[in-house]
């Protein structure tokens, strides 16, 4: 008796031992991308290294939009619908990578799915694409309820719904229909469940009516406002998820900026604030802990650390696009975009008067952090960010590896950031709660209430982006200042100028 058990427990061991190593060969094996020397390939499509946690296989991820349209955001478009640019000839949209593990080949988001952006000059273009921009229409939160609503109705996500719609467009091999069928789906229904339990928070009733600042300014039982077209909560999902913190009732809901011209930080000689609320003060570190919000791994950054430098070498030498403002002297008379150039010279003198020592690279206060009483600007995102979330990311040891972060910072305000490419970086301030420049230097109670947001046709006349009326209304989405977090307060510089003088500055900060 003895003898059989030990056999069996032999034949046990055997069967473990091969069947690990097979496991790993056909499911997690990491296979490099193909090599390019595009930088912006790799920016645009590139792995970070995040297919293992946040990956989908690719023909799950193929039929999602057609198994279940009703979930994506205006029920329409498959994955147009949550934003992101889809390039003519390309497989994938901008920001999503596809990488093979074991024999699988994987779709995962990347830095890019936020960082992009689009823009029209007349209502009739189609849209031309921004790389590394402000992601003007991108809806992440969008794309998060998606997979979240798929998990709360786990059960329509069968075995045989799934591999119809897959096998309708695609011949499949037997062995990977077996794969797909006991192994990939059973998998992926379990992983959408997670991730309605790891979201829960967006659309959960608050519990606590304070926020970080211990002012009482939103009451108990209601839910944060939604992010919106070109927002996101960058940190929220980190602390409670990767720090393991409370959910504490913060609201972090800020733009997504743009990726471009990061030459202008990496002086060694004095430290250069980065995120809205200047965070960290470290273009690697940044860059690390944004793949790690994302899903990365150490495994999966030992393979993508490439490509993650390719990335950061990308942002440091990305330009946004030319202006369409300008001075020209050919068909003035029909170019909407023509400018006075007398009308340039003079708001280029005010902006250096009024706005340089802040925006300016090389001058005192660009790139610093300038505190919350002197902008009174919505401090929401600064009180997501909390001591305790930048102790525990200084120490963050996932996996037991040790990621030496060493620039994170609480701060108290909001940085001074650069303006170029300001034509696209609309709607401002952090938050994005003021649509055009021209509204930005109204004192804020003769700014916009309410506004929508998420339209790429240029507005050619404030600087920023169309905001209503009825495309913006049709295909964007309503911003409400009244709600925590959305308020247009503060930033009063220039708000004193007269209309002439606001004009001209317009005209200047419309050429950046």
């Amino acid at each position: 008796m003895i003898r059989i058990a030990s056999r069996s427990l032999a034949i046990v061991l055997a069967l473990i031992a091969v069947g690990i190593p097979l496991a790993w060969f056909v499911l997690l094996r990491p296979v490099p991308q193909p090599a390019t020397n595009d930088p912006l390939q790799v920016f645009n499509h590139g792995s970070i290294g995040n297919e293992s946690s946040q990956g989908l296989p690719y023909w799950i991820w193929r039929v999602l939009p057609t198994l279940f349209p009703e979930y994506l955001p205006s029920n329409q478009d498959g994955y147009g619908s949550i934003g992101v640019f889809w390039q003519p000839g390309e497989e994938l949209p901008v920001g999503f990578s596809k990488k093979t593990l074991g024999v699988i080949p994987r779709v995962a988001p990347n830095c890019a799915f936020c960082h992009q952006g689009s823009y029209r000059l007349h209502e009739s273009d189609p849209a031309v694409f921004v790389a590394a921009g402000a992601g003007t229409r991108v809806n992440i939160q969008g794309f998060i309820r998606f997979l979240s609503a798929i998990g709360r109705n786990k059960e329509r996500f069968s075995a045989d719904r799934v591999m119809a719609a897959i096998t309708a467009i695609y011949d499949m091999p037997f062995a990977e229909r077996i794969l797909y069928r006991y192994v990939l789906i059973p998998a992926v229904r379990k992983g959408f469940e997670q991730q309605a339990t790891r979201f829960a928070w967006m659309d959960a009733r608050l519990d606590c009516a304070l926020n970080g600042s211990g002012k009482d300014d939103h009451p108990r039982d209601t839910l944060r406002p939604d992010w919106g077209p070109g927002r996101i909560d960058p940190f929220n999902p980190v602390k409670f998820f990767n720090l393991k913190l409370p959910d504490d009732c913060t609201i972090g809901n800020s733009d997504i900026m743009p990726l471009w011209h990061f030459d202008t930080v990496t002086d060694p000689s004095r430290a250069y604030s980065l995120h809205w609320d200047g965070l960290s003060t470290n273009l690697r570190e940044t860059a690390v802990a944004g793949a790690i919000g994302d899903g990365m791994d150490y495994q999966g950054f030992t393979v993508a650390k490439a490509d993650l430098d390719a990335v950061i070498n990308f942002v440091r030498l990305q330009p946004p696009p030319p202006s369409p403002f300008s001075a020209r002297l050919n068909d003035q008379d029909k170019d909407p975009y023509h400018l006075d150039p007398k009308q340039i010279e003079d708001g280029k003198k005010l902006y250096s008067e009024h706005c340089a020592i802040c925006h300016e690279p090389g001058q005192a206060r660009y790139r610093t952090v300038i505190p919350a009483t002197e902008l009174g600007t919505d401090r929401h995102r600064i009180d997501m960010w909390t001591e305790a979330a930048k102790d525990r990311y200084a120490n963050y040891r996932e996996g037991g590896y040790d990621w030496g972060f060493k620039a994170f910072h609480k701060t108290n305000g909001y940085v001074a950031n650069e303006l170029s490419g300001l034509w696209l970086r609309g709607p401002y301030l952090h938050n994005g709660s003021v649509p055009t420049l021209r509204d930005l230097l109204a004192p804020p109670g003769n700014r916009p209430p309410t506004f929508y947001r998420g339209y790429d046709l240029v507005d050619k006349d404030n600087g920023g982006f169309v905001s209503k009326g009825g495309a913006a209304e049709r295909l964007g989405l309503l911003y409400d200042t009244s709600l925590p977090g959305n308020a247009n307060v503060g930033h009063l510089y220039g708000t004193e100028l007269t209309v002439d003088q606001k004009d001209a500055l317009v005209a200047f900060l419309k050429t950046l």
